[in-house]
């Protein structure tokens, strides 16, 4: 059986939704719309890093699939990636992974005061790419690759520095 995460992805944001109204709604408090944006974007960027990176799930048939490969040395996977030699497998695992993570670096930054520094963003980023990667590593389908935190972790720093950059301008 196989378990994607679209459907219960949009259940979770409809719901958050309805939680934010009814909160709101009795508590006779003003919903801020700039800062439930900020949390529904959030939100957003987290459900789709999981949705990508855990989902769709295999139940009860790990024999259908050869378990991949994992990756414990840094850059091993990057390297084998850029000498392949049809370039949209790089592309769109290289920049896929960085470009994942971009939107929570930049939702953190907006979100999280603290949250004010390079060093910072980038050791949420790691945290968060460790965990998914550990969870990866019990999962029939799926691998364990450091080049994946290593790239998760750039894209949540370079996130960071666009909404540093736009920021700035707006």
């Amino acid at each position: 059986m196989r378990i994607n995460f679209l459907l219960p992805a949009l259940v979770i944001i409809v719901l958050w939704v309805i939680i934010i109204g009814v909160h709101s709604f009795y508590r006779k408090k003003q919903i801020v719309l700039r800062q439930e944006i900020i949390n529904l974007l959030l939100l957003g960027s987290i459900l789709w890093i999981i949705g990508m990176t855990i989902f769709p799930l295999e139940i009860g048939m790990p024999d259908r699939y050869s378990r991949p490969s994992n990756n414990f040395v840094p850059f091993s996977s990057i390297k084998d990636l850029l000498s392949h030699s049809y370039s949209m497998v790089p592309l769109r695992n290289i920049a896929g992974n960085i470009i994942l993570f971009v939107p929570l670096g930049f939702m953190l930054a907006l979100k999280f005061s603290k949250l004010n520094s390079l060093i910072r963003i980038g050791s949420v980023g790691l945290l968060i790419s460790t965990v998914i990667e550990l969870i990866q590593l019990s999962l029939p389908i799926r691998a364990f690759d450091i080049d994946d935190i290593i790239l998760n972790t750039l894209g949540t720093m370079i996130g960071f520095f666009a909404m540093k950059i736009l920021g700035n301008i707006v």
